[in-house]
């Protein structure tokens, strides 16, 4: 059988590779990432969006490698929250268009109920 503890670890990885992928493609695509605006119609300053995919790449390794576990995965849901409201408001968009964003909003709720889970074990 296997152990909860390497189901934790293994778990953990994943997830944490999951943010870290992402924080890496968004600071690769960062001058496409710029240049969208975000639902409300403006930009966010470039300060503000490196912070943001700062955030998902230090905190996926922060996942990956088990350490400031509970910081980290405060970051990240106030960055989930945030990137959710700024890019994913499914009220905000056209009907042909608002699926795909109350997908995105699913996905994102899930990721922060998986990152309290997370928080609850350490």
């Amino acid at each position: 059988m296997i152990s909860a503890g390497l189901l934790m670890l293994v778990g953990r990885v994943i997830f944490g590779a999951f943010f870290l992928i992402a924080g890496i493609r968004n600071f690769a695509h960062f001058g496409e990432r710029r240049a969208g605006p975000t639902n409300y119609g403006w930009r966010l300053p470039a300060m503000v969006m490196g912070v943001g995919f700062a955030i998902q790449v230090l905190g996926g390794l922060a996942l990956i490698f088990g350490v400031w576990l509970v910081p980290a995965a405060l970051a990240l849901i106030v960055f989930l929250i945030a990137a959710t409201t700024c890019y994913h408001n499914p009220l905000m968009f056209p009907k042909g268009e608002r699926d795909l964003h109350i997908y995105l909003v699913l996905v994102n709720i899930t990721l922060v109920g998986g990152l309290l889970m997370v928080m609850s074990v350490t």
